[in-house]
Parts: structure tokens; C-alpha cells; sequence
């Protein structure tokens, strides 16, 4: 499996990671009706054994439960892994400290004592600053609880923000993770590839099969009538409040 430097951090993965957003969610996903864990298991284990041991996850997912899976996988396999996680901003988040505590708690259930790449799922401000979160991933790079830094969904603007931040700490930001496939080209032409390129910052793409839509998965046979454009606001707003609320 070729394997990639993150940004210019010296921390390498395969070039090829697994996204866990559908591990453990229930929610969006089903999980618990189509799928279950052994699935899940099943899924990670061929994986690793194809010399894909790079998974992506995040606080958010299924509310902690896809780090919680991870966490099982790992302690009854004997390949080494690397894990990416991800920081939500919730607005009562305010404080560098609660960088610390999050992170904590997903170490936690990842059953492990670091992770490769720690990224801030949303460019959302609220009540802290990007000097503040900044310099808490910073801390948390000084002590080895993460090795590189990352963010997700950032504009080229905010990417560059971030970068210069953390530089002052002597810490390259390493990753901007953002939705890009054959259907999803925007980073093309908005900016963020082309700063990224320069700032020696590596897109880690997600969705890149457009969530099957580039699979062969769904032909005129095999479809579902979309969803209209106000239902899908309407439940993706509120499955996040949902998650805010019992978080």
C-alpha cells in the first residue's frame, strides 16, 4: 500500500484510509438494522488485512460510538494502526482546556495512547478564538498526545489563518480534510487546493466515491426518488440539534 507524508509533519499513512461516519451511527446511518458490529468487525479486519490501516472517525460519530468500535477492533488486532479523530467546536466549548478534555475522552475510547492526526471538524468560532484553538493542539502536539495536527471543511482564508497560527508555535498544520470527488471539484477552482499546495498542506479528501454515487451502486433500476430539497434541510437540521442536545 503506498503510503503519504501528512503536510510536511513527517507523520505518514497509507494513501488509502476507511471513513467510520456510518461505525456506531444510528441516527443518519441505521446502524443496528442493516449493519451491526460484527459487520463493522468483519469490515475493519479485511481491511488491515489488504494493508488498509488507516481510519478516519470522529467525537461526533454515532456520539462517540465509532471511536468506541475502533477502540474494540484494535485491541484484538495484532497490525499496527493509525487512527484520525476529530474535534467538534460546540458552542460551550470556550476554553483551551476543553481541547484537552475532548481529546482526552476520545483517546479513551479509542483505547489508545495517541493518535496520528487530530483535525477540527468545523471552522465554527463561537466563543473561542482560532489563536485558542490553535495553541491547544499545539500543546497537545508538545506532548505527544497527538502527532499532527489537522482541521476539515476549511476555506483557503481559514486554512491560511490556521497555518499562520500554529507556525508560531513551530507546528505545521499537516491536513485539511474536505469533501472532493469526481463530482465534488469545487477545492479546484475556490482556492483551498491551490493554497494548500503552497502551504505544504494535505488535502485528505472525503466522500471520494460521492457516497457511492461513482460505485455503480445506483442505476436507473436500482434508485430511490431524491429527497426534496426542504426535507433534507429540514432533517439534517434536525439531526443536528438532536446530537447538540444529547451531547
Amino acid at each position: 500500500m503506498q503510503s503519504i507524508s501528512l503536510g510536511s509533519t513527517g507523520v505518514t499513512v497509507p494513501a488509502l484510509g476507511i471513513g467510520t461516519w456510518a461505525w456506531g451511527d444510528s441516527l443518519y446511518w441505521g446502524y443496528g438494522k442493516d449493519y451491526d458490529e460484527a459487520s463493522l468487525h468483519q469490515a475493519f479486519d479485511a481491511a488491515v488485512q489488504a494493508g488498509v490501516n488507516f481510519f478516519d472517525t470522529a467525537e461526533i460519530y454515532g456520539l462517540g460510538e465509532s471511536e468506541r468500535l475502533l477502540g474494540r477492533f484494535m485491541q484484538a488486532s495484532d497490525r499496527p494502526i493509525s487512527i484520525a479523530t476529530k474535534y467538534f467546536p460546540l458552542p460551550w466549548r470556550f476554553m483551551g482546556s476543553s481541547v484537552a478534555e475532548a481529546l482526552t475522552h476520545s483517546l479513551k475510547r479509542l483505547q489508545v495512547p495517541a493518535v496520528a492526526l487530530y483535525q477540527v471538524h468545523m471552522p465554527f468560532d463561537f466563543l473561542m478564538s482560532k489563536s485558542t484553538l490553535m495553541d491547544a493542539l499545539a500543546d497537545e502536539v508538545q506532548q505527544g498526545r497527538i502527532k499532527a495536527i489537522g482541521v476539515s471543511n476549511y476555506s483557503a482564508e481559514q486554512m491560511k489563518e490556521s497555518h499562520d497560527l500554529l507556525a508560531k508555535r513551530g507546528i505545521p498544520l499537516a491536513v485539511n480534510q474536505v469533501r472532493y470527488s469526481l463530482l465534488a471539484r469545487q477545492i479546484e477552482s475556490n482556492g483551498v487546493l491551490d493554497t494548500a499546495r503552497q502551504l505544504d498542506i494535505t488535502i485528505l479528501a472525503y466522500s471520494p466515491l460521492a457516497q457511492g454515487l461513482l460505485t455503480g451502486k445506483y442505476t436507473a433500476e436500482q434508485s430511490t426518488p431524491p429527497t426534496a430539497p426542504g426535507e433534507l434541510i429540514r432533517d439534517s437540521v434536525a439531526m443536528v440539534l438532536r446530537r447538540l442536545l444529547l451531547w
